[in-house]
Order: structure tokens, then sequence, then C-alpha cells
């Protein structure tokens, strides 16, 4: 039992100071490094992960650019959200933490995803051109706006995402599951238990969410075949999720 235990840890070394991913990706830009450097003096590590290591407060950002817009990491790293303080940060150093979190996400997946997946960008982007044939609501269309800002960084449609001990639900069918008053609760008070923070959206952008989330279970029959669809396959070794 000694003798593989020691293979193992033998083995797990050699792919650990042989991976070639400092090679394929080159050194970082001054401001990547800015935004690294940003990253290390506010401790951002103690509540966050990268590539699974460190808190557990908050999400794994090693592919936190994927899904975070730029007006969404605006409001967060100047006003905060939920359990994260405000930050109060310029735009040059908001300019320096996208960098290096664009870097971050460059180098691969963080954690084990499932073997066939799509990006959050190509499911709002269906969502969009569904529009066309079945038209929201004017409400339905400010949630849906407000969604992308306020929820994407760890809610897509039709897909369950990974956030470090918790799971971000899939909401395209949450109306079915909750009724209007638990999901106005949810909104305003979050699921601590799960990791979800208070949204701090005001009474009519919880009423438009809430019309986003009906139009969007009326069209899930439609929406969902073409998102399982478009999915691809990750090309990713089962021992170097990185």
């Amino acid at each position: 039992m000694m003798a593989l235990l020691v293979s193992a840890f033998v083995g797990q070394t050699a792919l650990v100071y042989t991976d070639p991913t400092a090679e394929e990706f080159g050194e970082l830009t001054e401001l990547e490094l800015a935004g690294r450097e940003i990253w290390h003096e506010n401790n951002c590590q103690t509540c966050h992960q990268i590539y699974g290591f460190g808190g557990f407060l908050g999400p794994d950002l090693t592919n936190a650019a994927s899904r975070l817009n730029r007006a969404r990491l605006d409001e967060i790293l100047t006003k905060g959200s939920g359990q994260m303080p405000p930050f109060h940060m310029d735009a040059d150093q908001i300019d320096a933490v996208e960098a290096f979190l664009a870097a971050l996400d460059r180098t691969g997946v963080g954690q084990a995803r499932l073997v066939r997946e799509i990006q959050p960008s190509a499911v709002f982007s269906m969502i969009d051109q569904h529009c066309g044939e079945n038209p929201m609501t004017d409400a339905a269309r400010a949630g849906f706006e407000l969604f992308k800002v306020r929820c994407s960084a760890c809610h897509t449609p039709f897909r369950a995402t990974p956030l470090g001990p918790f799971l971000a639900a899939d909401l395209s069918l949450v109306t079915e599951r909750l009724d209007g008053d638990a999901i106005e609760r949810t909104m305003i008070d979050g699921r601590p238990e799960k990791g979800m923070p208070p949204t701090g959206l005001s009474a009519d952008e919880r009423k438009s969410m809430k019309g986003f989330f009906q139009w969007l279970a009326d069209e899930e029959p439609t929406l969902r075949p073409r998102c399982d669809a478009a999915k691809e396959v990750l090309d990713i070794p089962w021992f170097n999720f990185k």
C-alpha cells in the first residue's frame, strides 16, 4: 500500500512539474500583472478560488471572465455584492482585474465540468434569437437584461453551474418549482446555506425578473433541446482540469 501511495505521489508530481501551461500561454502583460497584484493585495483568495484552491465563501473565479460582463464587474468591484464588501475600485484598477481574469480564463477550465458543455454566452445568444420567434413583454425583456448583468455570474439557463462547494441552480423552470412569493423571498433574502446572497433588487426589478422567469419556463420545451444540441465535447484529460 505504501509503495502504491508513493508511486501515485511521484506520478502526480511529474504531471504537475511537466505541465506545459506556462510555455503555451507565455508571461502575463503589465496590465494582467497589475490585476494579479490587486488580487493579492485584497486577499481575494480568502473567499474565492482559482483552479479549485482557495476560500469557499465565493465562487471559483478561474473562468469568471466567460460569464461576467463589464457592467457587472464594475458594480461588484465598486459597490460589492451580497456578502462581498465594496472595494471602491477606480476604472484603471477594474481594467487590471478584468485583464487578469481574462488571462486566467484562457488557461483552461478551473473545475471539472460535464463532458459536453455550452458556453453561457451561447445560451444568452439563443435566447435573444428566440425572442424574434416569441417576443418577450417589456417587463420580461427588462428582467432578461437585468439577469444578464446581475445573475449570469453564477446562473445560466438550461444548465446548473458548479461554484466551489455549491451548485448554482438552473432557473429555467423555477416558476414550476416555486410560487411567486417563494421566488420573491429568495431574491430578497438570498439562500445563504446554498451560497446565494440577497440580490438587492428593487420591487420593480424583482417583478421584471419574475416576468422573465415565466417567459423562460414557457419557452423551455423549445429552447432546451436547441441548447443541448449546441453543446460541445470538452477535450480535457481526467487528471488535469487546468
